[in-house]
């Protein structure tokens, strides 16, 4: 796997970490009204930190069609949570994909 740098700046850094600890917090509270909560804040971690980085790789990469579709995908959460949870499902797959190519490079 091709080995690349990141600058993260810090207000960048404070960003994702407010919002992962405050997502921790928000679990740790219980969402019992919302089961796909604890996944929602967590996908949506990881879209914002593909946006962070999108611009350090190709149009056609993972991380560029992730953030394209990661928006799509998060505006399903409490609409339509059949379609939320195949947009996780893909997600997944998709991202394991990417790694598996990266790792035979």
């Amino acid at each position: 796997m091709e080995k690349k740098g990141f600058f993260l700046s810090e207000e960048n850094f404070f960003d994702m970490l407010s919002f992962l600890i405050s997502s921790a917090f928000l679990m740790s509270e219980g969402e019992e009204s919302e089961e796909f909560y604890p996944s929602f804040r967590l996908i949506d971690a990881a879209y914002r930190l593909s946006n962070l980085v999108e611009g350090e790789f190709e149009e056609n990469s993972w991380v560029k069609k992730f953030s394209t579709e990661g928006e799509k995908g998060l505006d399903l959460m409490g609409i339509d949570n059949d379609a939320f949870a195949e947009f996780l499902l893909k997600s997944t797959v998709r991202l394991a994909k990417e790694m598996k190519n990266k790792a035979e490079k």
